[in-house]
């Protein structure tokens, strides 16, 4: 029989006293780090939301959650009622049955490899009408230009736009609805005044009614796959549809690509650079420890539905549980100099499995996009690689922000020039 230790910590007592939502909210990082070193642990328990929950930062617990071999979690993104609201019956707000199997079967069709070269043309149109930009000032907000590429592309990719003016008018759509989720969850309109979550609602509606409304339309796109793959209605296709044309997307590709860029420009990775434009297998490893670094969502969430032990620690029943993927990703037992971007150590015999990057999670509830994510972010960073060369402006402050998407604090900016045929 297994042996299980209490989980260190205090939950508290139900009220703003004992609750530290604010407090991991506000410095996410610093928040684990002091609470891991003053219990000696990579799993405590403090009260957030004003639940009982319990923190993951180790790698071994975070793949024994995600695994969930005997089903004792469930989803946990369906309490907040609000990204319920926002997004409506989605394959991430259920549990695991027969609708998770076949919703996941369904969406898993965008992503077979007959849908390849649809990225790849998508991807190029893209970087051909963005990336000239780049040259045209003498240097631009990395993050913010990322982002209008990567919206324009998804876009692109999903519903078959290629309108600017109509991109343009589902943008500013997507912007406010992704609003909705980092405002306060109050539905409110007096007078002339109207809430940032009453006006992502609104737009949640639009995108709705655009997304029915391309479907005849659509051809060369995802929307047509999606339309044949048998969805039951055109109301379980359409929110299926919006969580891929929502800003979600664009800001974890941005945030990838923006980390890779800061990170190549570093003067010690210049030979990295030079290696990775030249080299396809060394710019995959080179990803996959960015990837490692800096994931675009902090980690996750879970419900114990019954008590169950977790890397020798006993669950409660009905426990929120926060899994950490950064930190998991860090864990020094399973990598060496963890803090180091060495994209060389997955070169190693003894390398760790690549599993272990658990930023798009793993088990069977893992990121069903992540290969094609992996096929933009590679295409985009190799026609970037091959075509430009670039260094950030000095004296800039490159701290990070881990909520609700990891990216530079402030608008880093850099210089980037167009490689000549010599270079």
């Amino acid at each position: 029989m297994q042996t299980a230790s209490q989980v260190p910590g205090s939950v508290g007592w139900i009220g703003l006293m004992s609750d530290k939502t604010f407090e991991f909210a506000y410095s996410p990082l610093e928040f684990i780090k002091n609470k891991t070193k003053e219990h000696q642990s990579p799993v405590f328990k403090v009260r957030i939301l004003n639940k009982p929950t319990i923190f993951l930062t180790s790698s071994d617990a975070v793949k024994e959650l995600l695994q969930d071999q005997n089903q004792c979690f469930e989803m946990g993104y369906k309490d907040f009622g609000y990204m319920h609201s926002l997004f409506g019956d989605l394959v991430i707000f259920f549990n695991e049955d027969d609708s998770v199997s076949r919703l996941r079967g369904l969406i898993h069709s965008l992503f077979i490899p007959q849908t390849e070269q649809t990225v790849t043309d998508v991807v190029n149109r893209s970087c051909d009408h963005h990336f000239p930009s780049f040259e045209q000032h003498n240097s631009i907000a990395i993050y913010d230009h990322f982002k209008q590429l990567t919206t324009e592309m998804c876009l692109s990719l999903f519903l078959g736009l290629d309108c600017k003016e109509e991109m343009k008018k589902i943008t500013a759509l997507t912007i406010t609805h992704w609003h909705g989720l980092i405002s306060v969850p109050i539905n409110l309109k007096i007078g002339n005044y109207t809430s940032g979550y009453a006006l992502a609602m609104e737009a949640q509606g639009h995108l709705l009614e655009v997304i029915k409304e391309r479907l005849p339309l659509s051809k060369n796109c995802f929307l047509r796959t999606m339309s044949d793959a048998g969805f039951r209605n055109i109301d379980e296709l359409s929110r299926h549809m919006l969580l891929f044309v929502s800003a979600l997307v664009p800001k974890a590709l941005s945030s990838l690509l923006t980390s890779c860029c800061l990170e190549l420009a570093k003067p010690h990775n210049n030979a990295r650079r030079l290696r990775a434009t030249t080299d396809d297998e060394y710019l995959h490893n080179v990803l996959l420890e960015v990837q490692r670094l800096w994931p675009p969502f902090l980690g996750g969430r879970r419900i114990a539905k019954k008590s169950v032990v977790l890397d020798g620690f006993q669950i409660p029943k009905g426990y929120s549980v926060a899994y950490l993927t950064r930190n998991a990703n860090m864990d020094p037992t399973v990598f060496k100099e963890p803090h180091k971007f060495l994209p060389e150590r997955w070169e190693a015999s003894d390398a760790p499995a690549r599993s272990r990057v658990f930023t798009f999670g793993y088990g069977p509830r893992n990121c069903i996009g992540q290969h094609c994510i992996g096929r933009i972010i590679r295409a985009i960073m190799k026609r970037l690689l091959n075509e430009y060369s670039w260094e950030l402006d000095s004296d800039q402050d490159l701290t990070y922000k881990w909520l609700p998407v990891s990216r530079p604090k402030y608008d880093v900016k850099a210089k980037f020039r167009k490689k000549t045929g010599s270079e």
